[in-house]
């Protein structure tokens, strides 16, 4: 079983625990693995003001056996400041795909999924993202070969 990483839209007022703390200690008490989900990265840490890096630097990335990467939804909150919703329905944003290999280059290589849910594009827009992820796995192999 693999536990996926939220998106988030709003922070805890109170808590005795990180996220990250929290999915490390579900795994070490349960044996679960993670799902890591790239793109909930990206919308949490806009939302709530934090650093995406910091959060996937604290992340259990050991525990983790699958990466996915969506689009998002972007709007403003009623202050005017971004507002990011986990929509699958656009195309993967560009500083989504560099926590992907800033991700890959820590953990290996590992099973990515693009998900769409709505309004899938044609196939070669498809294929071009589909590919481009495999651009981020091949670019492991060379590193590991050099």
């Amino acid at each position: 079983m693999l536990l996926e990483n939220p998106s988030s839209y709003l922070a805890f007022a109170e808590s005795t625990m990180t996220e990250t703390e929290f999915l490390s200690e579900i795994t070490r008490r349960t044996g679960c693995g993670l799902l890591l989900d790239v793109n909930n990265v990206f919308v949490s840490a806009t939302n709530l003001g934090t650093s995406a890096e910091a959060y996937l630097d604290a992340f259990p990335l050991s525990h983790v056996g699958e990466i996915h990467l969506g689009g998002h939804h972007e709007d403003a909150d009623d202050h005017g400041d971004p507002l990011l919703i986990d929509s699958h329905d656009h195309d993967i944003a560009e500083p989504v795909w560099t926590l992907l290999e800033r991700t890959l280059a820590h953990t290996g290589p590992l099973p990515v999924l693009i998900e769409r849910d709505d309004d899938i594009p044609p196939w070669p827009e498809l294929e071009r993202e589909a590919a481009r992820a495999g651009r981020a796995l091949s670019q492991l192999h060379k590193v590991a070969a050099e």
